[in-house]
């Protein structure tokens, strides 16, 4: 039987952030969200954590159609980047509050992240 030699290999480095992160939540309609999101990958440093559809009964706006919430992760210079990039794609959007890290963590339940 044969052994391979193998080195463990440590990965690729990992970039260290110099601004820190900040997280905005960003409701829109299902129908833009991927016109939103390409959008949004365009921001420097911009990047979606996550996308909820919305399923009550209030989620659907007047033209009953359904919408998503996401979750943006961005550093703070390029926040004006990140409204104008989805104001452009989804101008009916709702753009909630802008969260510190931490802050986010501690409304998911992780008071200590």
């Amino acid at each position: 039987m044969a052994y391979a030699a193998y080195r463990e290999h440590s990965g690729a480095p990992r970039p260290r952030c110099l601004q820190p992160s900040h997280v905005l939540d960003v409701v829109v309609p299902c129908t833009v969200a991927a016109q939103v999101r390409r959008a949004l990958a365009r921001c420097e440093g911009a990047g979606v954590l996550r996308c909820e559809p919305l399923l009550d009964a209030q989620a659907q706006a007047d033209d009953d159609v359904l919408r998503v919430r996401l979750v943006v992760s961005l550093p703070l210079p390029s926040y004006g980047a990140v409204l104008h990039g989805v104001l452009s794609a989804a101008p009916c959007g709702e753009i909630g509050r802008l969260l510190t890290w931490h802050e986010h963590l501690a409304r998911c339940g992780l008071r200590h992240g």
